[in-house]
């Protein structure tokens, strides 16, 4: 019998679950997230009637166990999706070829956020569209007035290219990438790695995209990333997208004094030290966390797997409903 007390399922009991309609949290550690808090508050607006339980995968994880974890998916319909964290890398390359469907932001990207497993197995990358939500909410049409200067060049980087460039609902509705209209803002990533940065060129390759479309930035050392950002415009968006601040101590900065004039600094992360943040806050830096992209990111993934759409009435109630969740 199934515990109704532990937040984690193996993939045995995922296969045997025969409760409420189950949600599933891919992530590497998941027992002890604040998503256990938070999903029943979320629950009646993205995902009424159901529960939500973890899988922990290692790092280090054979493709087999991803392939298993798809299988019992698929094979019980009390299981109704699955939103990744740590591994939608990890998951497309074990096991693209045992979705029935696969978006096509997900083919663009290489990366599986969510998976619908009511209809077969589908697997979506939303974290483009969680992103271009939250930059119609803080921007509006003002966005293509700001230059955007991205620190680190991993998945949202990726999220931010593709919001920022796709023209996303014509893209899902036509099932290939089609490009925004328009110039837009300027966006700079900056990557430690060449690696990094020339994934994201791929991406950019994939989508359709000229190669104009965003400048790709080695900074191999963190003074070569002050150097970036204080050569940045006057009203640059400075967003650390490194995990520095949550996953492991520190900034990408090293000096507070590199924000530009009239800069807001945007951490991705939402908790933790949030060193970044503290640095523009004391050069006298406007700040914004990432509270809002962890709830879109969230409150895309469910409602993708529910075949509902994420409107901005949605979104607002989800955010009412998590005033008291913030750290």
């Amino acid at each position: 019998m199934i515990s109704t007390d532990n937040p984690l399922l193996t993939i045995d009991e995922v296969a045997s679950w025969s409760g409420d309609p189950l949600y599933l949290f891919v992530g590497v550690s998941t027992a002890g997230s604040s998503i256990h808090r938070a999903f029943p508050v979320w629950a009646p607006v993205l995902a009424p009637g159901s529960t939500l339980r973890g899988i922990d995968v290692p790092e280090s994880a054979p493709a087999e166990t991803f392939r298993r974890l798809l299988t019992a998916m698929r094979g019980n319909p009390r299981v109704h999706g699955a939103v990744i964290t740590s591994h939608k890398l990890r998951l497309y390359r074990a096991a693209a070829e045992l979705f029935d469907h696969i978006d096509p932001l997900a083919q663009i990207t290489h990366e599986v956020n969510c998976v619908d497993s009511r209809h077969g197995l589908r697997g979506f990358a939303r974290d483009p569209q969680s992103l271009d939500l939250v930059l119609d909410e803080m921007f509006g049409s003002a966005v293509a007035e700001r230059e955007f200067v991205c620190l680190g060049a991993g998945g949202s980087a990726t999220a931010l290219l593709l919001a920022m460039r796709v023209d996303l609902p014509a893209s899902l509705q036509a099932g290939r990438a089609i490009p925004r209209a328009g110039r837009g803002p300027v966006l700079r990533i900056v990557g430690r790695r060449q690696s990094s940065l020339d994934e994201i060129d791929g991406v950019r390759e994939r989508a359709g995209l000229p190669a104009g479309s965003v400048e790709l930035v080695l900074a191999e050392d963190t003074p070569a990333v002050d150097r970036v950002v204080a050569g940045s415009a006057e009203n640059a968006v400075v967003m650390n997208a490194t995990g520095l601040g949550k996953t492991s101590p520190g900034s990408p900065l090293s000096d507070p004094s590199a924000f530009p004039a009239g800069a807001l600094a945007w951490d991705f992360n939402y908790r933790g030290p949030l060193t970044f943040l503290e640095q523009a806050r004391s050069a006298g830096t406007a700040v914004e966390d990432g509270w809002d992209y962890f709830l879109a990111g969230w409150s895309a993934a469910l409602c993708t797997i529910r075949t509902a759409e994420l409107t901005d009435e949605t979104f607002g109630k989800v955010k009412r409903a998590s005033r008291e969740l913030r750290p």
